[in-house]
């Protein structure tokens, strides 16, 4: 029987042996990410209502400078309009840079920006590469569709098993031989037909929005993303395109979806109220939309901050830093995912992060950086994408195969360590719950400290395509899988000597 329906967490554990029939504190946990479906069956319970504000007045009841923010804030918009798409930052960095760098070769640069000269040269080498691709990403997918409908025909049905498909025999015939080969393939990564038209549409999203630099979604803002003014811009439509964008949804079930209803799953906990905030669009964020979403989750009472994404290049930095130092300031625990690019985050920086790149040191006591972690204790412990780094990486979670809403009341499997962040962020809800005298930094050193070791040796690739067997506790500066039953136990424990 197994105990723990998040394996590597011990949290089915924690709730029957330490945390039975007793009642914790409501933690307000802010999820930045994309379009929220505040509700979904198993989440519309735990969505944060601000108890000063008024519904659809039109008025700033609470005077914090957002008009009827009732469950949250929007940063992608204007007043009445919502932006979806957005291009990706490596995009914007040439739009940004292109007037100044275009025309010069390397010898031509001044020395004063060889570092700025090198991000842009980085980008357009992206760029170039991304578009080279998508004949690739559309023949991919047509081989795909062309399997199926050869295989659903072939057995008259779309129902199937793995078995059925590996007992055809293709008779020398080598198209059925690759149709049965691609169809496996899309059985066992769950590649079905809505799957197919959602990955269509993504790489119709990459030519026309993404990948291109004559198309500028901010202009519906119309502010300048490169000034950091005072945040009040956006609106109170917190769903966006919910047929695009169910990470929102994703991340923030995993923390709070309702325990025990009989509905699609448990989150990690009930006694917490998620306040969403779309900063996500369908492209890179801003990184003064990051920034300013952080400090209206601090204003408006969030004790834990998870988010869900990330980027390898980001055009103002500062903006987010000082917000970090501002949340920490103010008590308040940040949780981040790692990112999925299967890189040393000590080698590639990866934002947002609270590392001070002219000092070397971190910003913030208060910052939690997150692999993932797979279901397997052996050498697939680390899962294949996530990124790693002894200083920058702080802990593991459960990354692979997590189970998780998404919008109209619908559930599925993903990966990422999208995923694994907010596994952290329910833990350190849960323990804030319980222990609300704790903190910020202090719950950071207990869920490092209380993590599960593993002596495990695993593969990375080097960036030179090397590859070489590391232990599993020198990927992360913890060493350690977080673990709920063993954070709840040194909790107690430094509560009590505080007393």
């Amino acid at each position: 029987m197994i105990s723990d329906t998040i394996p590597g967490t011990s949290l089915e554990k924690t709730y029957n042996k330490l945390l039975k029939n007793k009642k914790g504190d409501i933690i307000v946990v802010a999820v930045l990410d994309s379009g929220f479906d505040i509700n979904h069956e198993d989440l519309k319970d735990q969505i944060w209502i601000n108890p000063k504000e008024i519904p659809n007045n039109n008025i700033d009841d609470d005077q914090n400078g957002y008009i009827d923010d009732i469950h949250g804030w929007n940063f992608l918009g204007n007043a009445k309009e919502t932006l979806i798409f957005e291009n990706y930052e490596f995009v914007r960095v040439i739009r940004q840079l292109k007037s100044k760098f275009d025309k010069l070769t390397n010898d031509q640069v001044k020395p004063k920006d060889q570092k700025l000269f090198n991000i842009y040269q980085k980008a357009v080498n992206e760029l170039r590469e991304n578009i080279k691709s998508i004949p690739d990403d559309y023949t991919f997918l047509n081989d795909l569709v062309t399997a199926r409908k050869t295989i659903d025909e072939y057995f008259s049905t779309d129902k199937y098993t793995m078995d059925q498909l590996s007992k055809i025999d293709p008779k020398g015939d080598t198209i059925l031989k690759e149709h049965v080969r691609n169809r496996r393939f899309a059985l066992r990564y769950d590649m079905n037909e809505e799957w197919e038209n959602y990955y269509r549409r993504d790489i119709e999203i990459n030519q026309k929005y993404r990948l291109n630099p004559e198309y500028n979604g901010r202009k519906l803002i119309g502010d300048d993303p490169n000034i950091f003014g005072d945040g009040r811009y956006g609106n109170n439509d917190l769903a966006g395109d919910l047929t695009l964008e169910s990470h929102g949804t994703n991340v923030a079930a995993i923390i709070a979806a309702t325990r025990n209803n009989n509905l699609g799953m448990n989150g990690v906990l009930n006694s917490v109220k998620i306040m969403p905030v779309r900063i996500v669009p369908r492209g890179d964020e801003y990184d003064k939309d990051i920034a300013h979403a952080i400090r209206y989750a601090v204003d408006n009472g969030a004790k834990i901050i998870n988010m869900s994404f990330g980027k390898e290049y980001s055009l103002n930095k500062k903006f987010v830093s000082d917000a970090i130092k501002y949340a920490t300031k103010h008590d308040v625990l940040l949780i981040c995912s790692a990112g999925n690019e299967s890189s040393n985050a000590d080698e590639k920086e990866f934002y947002p992060n609270d590392y001070d790149s002219n000092t070397g040191l971190e910003i913030s006591n208060s910052f939690i950086s997150v692999g993932a972690s797979s279901y397997s204790l052996n050498k697939w412990i680390l899962t294949y994408f996530s990124n790693y780094g002894e200083k920058n990486v702080d802990i593991f979670a459960p990354g692979k195969d997590i189970y998780t809403a998404k919008p109209n009341n619908k559930y599925e499997s993903d990966a990422g360590t999208s995923f694994s962040a907010p596994l952290v962020s329910g833990i350190a809800a849960l323990i804030k719950s319980y222990y609300p005298k704790l903190k910020a930094p202090e719950i950071k050193q207990i869920l490092m400290n209380s993590g599960t070791s593993y002596q495990i040796n695993v593969k990375i690739e080097l960036e030179d395509g090397t590859k070489k067997l590391v232990p599993f506790s020198e990927l992360s500066k913890s060493g350690k899988i977080v673990n709920a039953y063993n954070a709840l136990l040194m909790s107690e424990q430094i509560s009590k000597s505080k007393k």
